[in-house]
């Protein structure tokens, strides 16, 4: 009969558990869009639209937004359960911009 064994790396036991690691491509694409040119231009540019301070990831929030309520909008050609979905979508965007800090 075989012993069974698992050997985890140091680095990755904390507290004598596994700890499962985030995917690091959404952490490195996020990283890369709030120091991006862009960003910081449009943040300066919703900075004195809003006549207060935005921050880079309150930027983003508000693109996030913005693709909600135009997808939500426009007249493409989508059945109104997928409409709905949109509605659903714009309205949690609202409400993380909120959270966010913005009004």
């Amino acid at each position: 009969m075989m012993k069974k064994e698992m050997i985890l790396p140091s680095s990755s036991v904390r507290s004598g558990q596994y700890a499962a690691s985030r995917p690091s491509v959404f952490a490195a694409l996020k990283g890369y869009c709030l120091r991006s040119k862009a960003v910081y231009s449009l943040s300066a540019f919703y900075s004195r639209l809003l006549e207060t301070r935005v921050t880079p990831l309150q930027t983003l929030h508000l693109l996030h937004a913005q693709l909600a309520f135009v997808l939500m909008v426009f007249p493409l050609p989508f059945s109104p359960f997928v409409r709905f979905l949109f509605l659903g979508w714009f309205a949690l965007t609202v409400a993380q911009c909120r959270r966010a800090g913005l009004k």
